[in-house]
């Protein structure tokens, strides 16, 4: 799999490609910033925004949907304010458009202090971004919801290594279950994952009726504090190269 940035790329999006967008929300937290990110929001964003309690809440919302708005925009001639989504019956947003022909697909996953949206073409993709430090009783977590396998693998790891497995696995299975579009409909014991030579490998319970050949993961560390994987729903073996960069939603729109 390439890995690479796109920095000293131009942004189009080829067939074999996915592309991760990254916003850290303290670059993106002047007070001018977020009154433009507000600006782009529908109704039905703005009722959700004044639903949050907490402003670092609010401000992370509003990070999340302005890096979304403008990362479609960069693959299509529509403004970051007139985009249109809508949920699936598991909660995923997806574009909602009809008079759009594309064939962009997306998703998004946000944290305390980071925001991530992933885009590709024709195929369906997952993300998830975490704090390290963020789940405090992990061990049980493992043991209600991981598979089997993935216990065993983690119990035999000394203690100061299991947080570090137990991370990994849990933002693997989270852009899994977020590619495919079904959320927690998916049991999280019926998959699992596994480092094969370095290549993660996904094995699949009788019951889920998946191919391991159809899917390409990625799983990496953002900074000091946080691992971000991706799930690529790739409709051959052929391995698409992921490009990364770090943005602040906006500032190529003004």
């Amino acid at each position: 799999m390439a890995v690479s940035s796109l920095h000293d790329t131009q942004p189009g999006l080829l067939s074999g490609q996915a592309h991760v967008w990254l916003a850290w929300t303290d670059a993106c937290g002047a007070a001018g910033q977020l009154a433009a990110y507000r600006q782009l929001l529908n109704e039905q964003e703005i009722e959700q925004l004044e639903r949050l309690a907490f402003d670092h809440l609010k401000n992370e919302y509003l990070v999340t949907r302005a890096l979304c708005r403008t990362t479609l925009s960069r693959y299509s001639p529509l403004h970051p304010a007139e985009w249109l989504f809508r949920s699936n019956g598991h909660g995923r947003p997806e574009i909602a458009l009809e008079s759009l022909s594309s064939n962009l697909r997306f998703n998004l996953s946000n944290t305390r202090d980071l925001v991530a949206c992933i885009v590709a073409l024709d195929v369906d993709v997952g993300i998830d971004v975490e704090e390290v430090g963020r789940h405090r009783h992990w061990l049980e977590i493992a043991e209600r919801f991981f598979s089997k396998y993935e216990i065993a693998a983690l119990k035999a790891l000394p203690e100061s290594d299991r947080r570090e497995l137990f991370v990994e696995l849990w933002t693997l299975k989270e852009s899994y279950i977020k590619a495919r579009g079904l959320g927690l409909s998916i049991p999280l014991e019926q998959f699992s994952f596994r480092r094969d030579h370095g290549e993660i490998r996904i094995a699949f319970d009788d019951r889920l009726k998946d191919e391991p050949a159809h899917w390409q993961f990625l799983s990496r560390d953002i900074g000091h504090s946080h691992r971000m994987a991706v799930a690529i729903h790739r409709k051959n073996e052929a391995d698409f190269s992921v490009l990364f960069n770090e943005v602040v939603p906006l500032q190529r729109f003004r």
